[in-house]
């Protein structure tokens, strides 16, 4: 019986410390588990919290960047006219989706704006701040016209040598940031407050649910009621964490009789701006809560049902789970996905990129590419359509990508692809192929795509930067004739520089007279070489050196600086006319046109009014525009040249044969004179066929009534094989090289004998 007794006591003593053993590890594992899930939820709260904070980053970002790209472009405002200026604000403010207005300020803080308000800012917060040289976000204020709160996003104009000659500012409707900055949690609506903050803990901007609320706008954070409750030395930590760049941190707090979170992170790239989230404890605690209920029970029930109680928790912990890995894909799609396209945005293409990007072995190449005018097409088929288009050529590129490869649309018509890369040619192939894809799918209208690409050979460069090399590259295509892509090369960025410094300078020579007109002479080809005018081109000489037009004309195209230069052009030459009429009163000097102006209603009327200045006859101008512009707009270019010939003026279709020419457009324009480019005649020289195509162009040039003159004729083969072929004047090395204003004088008094004399110019007839 002691035996049996004994045992039992042993047994009962065993049972009673497995128990307690069992109890204590319940409690350990049980108070461990919980504090994993707090743990978690603390996780998942800085995971989620912080990748909308990436996102309110990301369109304040976009918002700061557009305006200080405004800012550069607005640097010369002063010298243009303001109707243009008060036209790129109107164009700026119809693209831009949350910026509502765009203003410009000078000095003395009179503003330029679409509504022609005059008014005058020197007073405001960030117009200060921007004339004192800082990229400014303001706290939100009351506009009065509008009777809302808006922020004001300032940046300073510079001038010449730096100097800031005034500010630009893009005014955001406050409620368009409100749902970007408040965040729900699982679905729930509501839940949340978002405000954006100053490094003094203002509020400057606030989402929906947040207005009037726990922290009102103007008010200071450290001194709401959310930090009321919490110590002393919490405060000082988050106010130190403010005073920090990209400082962040959680804190828990009672206020009200509630339990609130409070999340709060500096913005990168921001040093001023400070993102915070306030929420309900319980709004992400639901399952933790939960799990302590469960914890009660097993506590009273652990010995019955401690099987029960670990499935539970495995069962708990897996639906647990699922709802975080739900709610970060829903946080995951709403940042990393295009809402136009469904395919992934600039964030998800920067971090699939960085992934592929680690592969050792495998090269890449960065694509940017868009379509050109895309603007123009959204005006004429709409933005629903444009929207179409936009998902279309997503489509097709994603169809047409490798294993390894991603793409997105970066903004706008932009896109980049990461694509694999083995030789210049198959990248070349791949690209001819996706644009027959896209020409394929589209069938509204036929699109016109440039592609940049940029060679990735140091992986270690930031996605950004690849991205800027590669559209370097396209925007070379943009403006050239020959191919629809190119790679980038070091020359582009030094090319970019000299472009930089040319637009620098050419407004000061012009002013100074910079330009000069050289003049190369034309002549008959009817055995004789009479002198028959001649045409005037530009040099630009500074300090003694000539700039090839090659360097400055399509750059100056590109800017439109050529129209102010064709006006200049036009009026030195009437000049010359005037001088020159008493011993040579029939003389025709053909100026060139670019198709710039054909959109400027006022431009044949304009070219009459400088003739009138001098009291030069129209009849003694030829101008000559190229046969390309034909391209752009036939009806348009028909109307022009119907102008020209109202007023006088005599016409020269130029450089015919340097493109896809076409005969049939010339039998609708009222030209004189048909100017044949020297790229055919070079084919003449060697091609029996190209010569036959030579002499009938000519000999249906006549039957139109229109004049033939070929340009750049170098020997004395050429210059007798277009006389047999009935051409009626040339130009070129051959006769003269183009040459100053006086040389050209001294052929016109007679006192030079022959029209092939060397000229100063070291430049070729362009």
């Amino acid at each position: 019986m002691l035996n049996i007794k004994h045992r039992t006591e042993i047994i009962s003593a065993i049972a009673a410390l497995c128990i307690a053993i069992f109890v204590v590890m319940a409690s350990l594992f049980m108070a461990n588990t919980i504090s994993a899930l707090d743990g978690e939820v603390n996780n998942y709260i800085d995971r989620a919290a912080s990748q909308k904070c990436d996102i309110v980053e990301s369109a304040i970002r976009n918002d700061v960047n557009t305006v200080k790209n405004f800012a550069a472009c607005a640097s010369n405002y002063k010298n243009t006219d303001e109707n243009l200026v008060i036209k790129m604000i109107k164009d700026l403010e119809n693209s831009c989706s949350t910026i509502d207005a765009f203003i410009i300020a000078d000095e003395n803080g009179d503003v330029i704006t679409s509504k022609n308000i005059s008014k005058n800012i020197s007073a405001r917060e960030y117009y200060k701040r921007a004339m004192n040289g800082e990229v400014y976000f303001s706290k939100a204020i009351y506009s009065e016209p509008d009777e809302k709160m808006v922020n004001a996003i300032a940046a300073p104009i510079y001038g010449d040598y730096k100097r800031i000659v005034g500010m630009v500012a893009g005014i955001c409707d406050t409620r368009s940031y409100n749902n970007l900055i408040d965040m729900s949690f699982g679905g729930k609506e509501n839940d949340s407050n978002g405000y954006v903050l100053n490094s003094d803990g203002e509020v400057i901007m606030s989402g929906e649910n947040a207005l009037g609320d726990y922290v009102p706008m103007g008010d200071l954070f450290f001194s709401s009621d959310i930090l009321a409750g919490v110590e002393e030395s919490v405060r000082n930590a988050v106010k130190d964490n403010f005073a920090k760049v990209g400082g962040s941190g959680i804190v828990k707090s009672v206020c009200k009789g509630e339990k609130y979170v409070a999340y709060y992170s500096g913005m990168s790239g921001f040093d001023d701006l400070h993102y915070l989230l306030i929420f309900k404890e319980n709004v992400v605690a639901a399952e933790q809560n939960h799990y302590a209920m469960i914890n009660i029970l097993m506590y009273a029930f652990f010995v019955l049902i401690l099987i029960i109680v670990i499935t539970a928790y495995i069962v708990i912990v897996r639906v647990s789970f699922r709802r975080l890995t739900k709610a970060n894909e829903e946080v995951s799609r709403i940042a990393y996905t295009d809402s136009i396209t469904g395919y992934g945005t600039w964030d998800k293409f920067v971090l699939d990129a960085k992934s592929l990007l680690r592969h050792e072995y495998r090269r890449y190449a960065l694509v940017s590419f868009d379509i050109d005018k895309f603007k123009a097409i959204n005006d004429m088929y709409g933005h629903d359509e444009g929207n179409r288009i936009l998902k279309l050529i997503a489509d097709t590129v994603n169809r047409n990508l490798q294993d390894g490869e991603t793409f997105s649309r970066i903004n706008s018509d932009n896109y980049y692809i990461l694509m694999i890369y083995s030789s210049d040619s198959d990248t070349a192939r791949r690209i001819g192929s996706l644009i027959q894809a896209i020409e394929y799918e589209i069938t509204e209208f036929v699109p016109v795509l440039s592609f940049g690409i940029y060679r990735i050979t140091d992986k270690s460069v930031s996605i950004r930067r690849m991205g800027d090399l590669a559209d370097i590259a396209k925007r070379t295509v943009k403006y050239g004739d020959d191919s629809a892509y190119t790679f980038y090369s070091e020359s582009m960025l030094e090319k970019m520089r000299e472009e930089k410094r040319i637009e620098n300078e050419m407004q000061t020579a012009l002013d100074m007279h910079e330009f000069s007109v050289f003049y190369q002479p034309k002549v008959s080809l009817d055995g004789k070489v009479n002198l028959t005018g001649a045409e005037a081109l530009v040099r630009w000489i500074k300090d003694g050196t000539v700039i090839s037009p090659g360097k400055f004309i399509p750059l100056f195209e590109k800017n439109r600086f050529i129209v102010k230069l064709d006006y200049y052009i036009m009026d030195q030459v009437c000049q010359k006319i005037k001088q020159w009429e008493s011993y040579y009163p029939h003389l025709l000097i053909s100026v060139n046109m670019s198709r710039a102006h054909l959109r400027d209603p006022q431009f044949v009327e304009k070219l009459n009014d400088i003739c009138l200045s001098h009291g030069v006859s129209t009849s003694s101008i030829e101008i000559e525009i190229t046969e390309s512009a034909a391209y752009e707009s036939l009806d348009v270019l028909t109307a022009v040249f119907k102008q020209l010939k109202d007023y006088g003026f005599h016409i020269s279709i130029d450089d015919f044969g340097s493109g896809y020419s076409s005969l049939n457009m010339l039998k609708d324009l009222p030209a004189d004179v048909l100017k044949i480019d020297r790229a055919f005649l070079a084919e003449s020289n060697s091609n029996k066929r190209a010569n036959d195509i030579l002499g009938y162009v000519i000999r249906m040039a006549g039957s139109l009534g229109m004049h033939t003159i070929c340009e750049g004729i170098e020997t004395d083969e050429q210059a007798k094989l277009l006389g047999g072929l009935g051409c009626e004047m040339a130009q070129g090395f051959y006769f003269a090289k183009p040459m100053p204003s006086d040389s050209f004088e001294e052929i016109l008094r007679g006192n030079s004998k022959t029209i092939n004399i060397p000229s100063n110019d070291p430049e070729e007839d362009k």
